[in-house]
């Protein structure tokens, strides 16, 4: 009778594993075709709009895409006008120099690893919905992430897809407690952008109430420390091409950046003082990561009343202060739509009314946005 109950258990949960995988594989390919249509109508919006520019204008030369591909191709300099690239973290043009191996192609080496990291990450945060949600709510999170509103970043040659990658694959495994797993994970996501560190963060408090609530402590978290070593490795990279530690910050505060530190509401001071004064850029950088700020804020709010796993929130606002801590910026939208735990949040809304007109506006804006960047507006 015992063997019989465990192996009943034992295929219902072998049962129950390979639906997961089943339903993560179609969420890939789901991803994959989101992107493909994405592209599609935002070509065709160019085109309506009698624009008549080809995507070998468009893909290679638009924003911080010449930086990444002159990276993957000749690394950093210790000195000369590319000397400042190294602002730029590492992993996404080792990736490209490693799929260019296989394509030939810069360019669409990088792409490549796009359309792939965005599906994987979909698939990802596919699983990790799972664990906490039903069917509906998963599908509402992974729609809105479909449709997040610089999207349009996750078709193009940056290191939105692969960061969401990571971060997705992180969360999963923080969750699974495969602390091996989060990492090597989190070691690469600290070198793919500056907000990868922070994903020490819900790995730390996760191992924290772990060992409250077991009264022990687990010797294999401290795998999660390789987190922050992704990033003192990338601190390394300063001091050998820069002779510093803190090179970056030098490079980011001159041209053609000119980006320092300041505290959040002095940052959102100078983006709503240079939104006033010019009106087109407001409408492409300033307005929507100043409106994206107080959503991402009041979102995490929400995320406490709907009892959205607390970790989750931790990161988000550790994410959101990170991000916005930045004297003259002009990829807040950009950042935000790349931050996971909020389409989570979105997910935890009951009200469908509400959910579908948040999905509504996000879809409209996508678009809209996506278009604007083929068109070669300042959509950053």
């Amino acid at each position: 009778m015992e063997n019989s109950a465990v192996q009943k258990f034992s295929a219902e949960r072998l049962k129950n594993i390979s639906g997961e995988n089943k339903g993560a594989i179609k969420v890939f390919f789901a991803a994959i075709i989101s992107r493909l249509v994405l592209f599609v109508l935002a070509f065709a919006g160019l085109r309506l709009l009698g624009n008549s520019r080809l995507l070998s204008e468009i893909f290679p030369q638009s924003g911080d895409v010449p930086h990444y591909l002159y990276l993957a191709e000749h690394w950093y300099a210790s000195s000369g006008e590319k000397a400042n690239l190294l602002v730029f973290y590492p992993f996404f043009p080792i990736c490209i120099a490693f799929f260019r191996l296989f394509f030939r192609s810069y360019i669409i080496s990088a792409i490549i690893i796009s359309y792939l990291s965005f599906g994987i990450a979909a698939a990802y945060f596919y699983k990790l919905l799972k664990l906490d949600y039903d069917d509906e709510k998963t599908a509402y999170g992974l729609v809105g992430l479909f449709a997040a509103v610089f999207g349009v970043f996750f078709i193009s040659a940056h290191t939105e897809s692969l960061f969401l990658m990571l971060t997705a694959m992180a969360l999963y495994y923080i969750r699974k407690k495969n602390w091996l797993a989060t990492g090597i994970i989190g070691f690469c996501a600290a070198l793919t952008k500056t907000q990868g560190v922070l994903l020490f963060l819900p790995a730390v408090y996760e191992i924290l109430v772990d060992a409250i609530r077991e009264k022990k402590f687990c010797k294999k978290s401290l795998f999660t420390l390789l987190v922050p070593l992704g990033f003192l490795c990338y601190l390394l990279l300063n001091y050998i091409y820069g002779g510093s530690f803190f090179k970056f910050v030098e490079y980011e505060a001159a041209a053609p950046w000119y980006n320092t530190s300041k505290w959040i509401a002095d940052g959102l001071a100078t983006s709503y003082a240079t939104g006033i004064s010019h009106f087109v850029l407001s409408l492409f950088i300033y307005w929507p990561q100043i409106i994206m700020y107080f959503i991402a804020v009041a979102a995490i709010f929400l995320g406490a009343k709907n009892k959205v796993r607390t970790s989750y929130l931790v990161f988000t606002g550790a994410y959101v202060g990170a991000t916005y801590f930045h004297g003259w910026m002009l990829s807040g939208g950009r950042y935000l739509s790349s931050l996971l735990t909020l389409y989570v949040i979105y997910a935890s809304i009951e009200n469908k009314l509400v959910k579908n007109i948040i999905l509504l506006i996000e879809a409209v804006l996508c678009i809209t946005y996506a278009v604007l960047w083929m068109q070669g507006q300042a959509i950053m």
